[in-house]
């Protein structure tokens, strides 16, 4: 019923998109921030309280409506699953600004794709201006924010839906990750580092255990739809540079690798590959046309998993049915 429910969901919303200013992600920013104003006290482990009454208290009601509706009727609980699904997953809220900004730069209006992609990351990057990105630099950021989006949106939801009992997982990852972002906003571009708040560590600290599996096999989804040994390559160095590398640096350095072509920043990618004989773990520069091919790693990606999920469901109805 899983796989049903995930190709359901993924087929409603590119039929109707949802809007990013929705009813649930407004009632989401109003009960983070209402948690973060009345249980931050100043320490660390009022931020854990925090997590566990947000992030906990959707799980266990998501988790009542699920065995609610599976006693009245599975079709009930799968309609439920898509319910949530729809909610979680968001797969056009990122897919079409980045395809605005690559049409964009296709008709060579800079300009244009200079004043999208700052409205597109603004929301995460206060103060983030766009209007100096040369085309090169603005597809390269594009790419990143579209695959990054695609992995917390997707394949992340994907894998704890699939793991946890019905729409549970789904819920638990795309709160987890929510907390994790608006207790620890970054600050406006060009401002003063205020004092560490405290508050957000433990979500920030929780995130990046629920998103340890997930981030590694988006990175393996990316290797395997791609240019394999590139994006292992990419995959190593990482880790060899980094022994506490963060999910983002390892799936866009193994996207990178996927594709042929510079994902990370210019610094990023110089610190992480440069060899001798081998700058940059010989990737080339990423230009507009990168772009459709980002689209379809991401998509091939899906499709993978889609196909593993169908096999794994074939099989456990055949064992069932011996």
């Amino acid at each position: 019923m899983a796989w049903l429910a995930l190709l359901a969901t993924l087929v409603l919303e590119q039929v109707v998109a949802l809007p990013p200013d929705n009813a649930v992600y407004a009632i989401a920013t109003a009960v983070s921030d209402s948690a973060s104003r009345h249980l931050n006290a100043g320490r660390p482990r009022h931020g854990a309280y925090a997590w566990i009454v947000v992030v906990g208290g959707a799980m266990a009601l998501t988790s009542a409506a699920y065995y609610a509706a599976r006693s009245i009727h599975w079709i009930v609980a799968l309609l439920l699953d898509v319910g949530v699904l729809y909610f979680t997953l968001g797969f056009r809220q990122f897919s079409h600004p980045v395809t605005r900004i690559q049409a964009a730069l296709e008709a060579g209006d800079v300009a244009t794709a200079q004043r999208l992609l700052t409205g597109l990351k603004q929301h995460s990057e206060p103060g983030f201006r766009g209007a100096d990105l040369s085309a090169g630099e603005i597809a390269r950021q594009s790419i990143e924010f579209g695959l990054l989006e695609a992995h917390r949106h997707v394949f992340g939801v994907l894998f704890w839906f699939v793991l946890l009992p019905g729409p549970v997982g789904a819920v638990m990852y795309r709160m987890a990750e929510f907390v994790s972002r608006r207790w620890n906003p970054r600050p406006p571009v060009g401002t003063a580092v205020l004092p560490a708040d405290h508050f957000g560590e433990f979500a920030a600290a929780a995130f990046r255990v629920i998103d340890w599996v997930p981030a590694r096999l988006t990175a393996l989804g990316f290797a395997i739809v791609g240019d394999f040994e590139g994006a292992l390559y990419c995959w190593r160095r990482v880790a060899a540079a980094i022994q506490a590398h963060s999910s983002r640096t390892l799936i866009l350095g193994a996207a990178g690798g996927a594709l042929g072509f510079r994902v990370l920043s210019e610094a990023e990618s110089a610190r992480l590959f440069d060899e001798p004989g081998q700058e940059g773990a010989g990737l080339s520069e990423p230009d507009p046309r990168a772009m459709r091919s980002a689209v379809g790693l991401v998509w091939r990606a899906l499709v993978l998993w889609m196909i593993l999920l169908l096999l794994l469901t074939g099989a456990a109805l055949l064992s069932r049915g011996v």
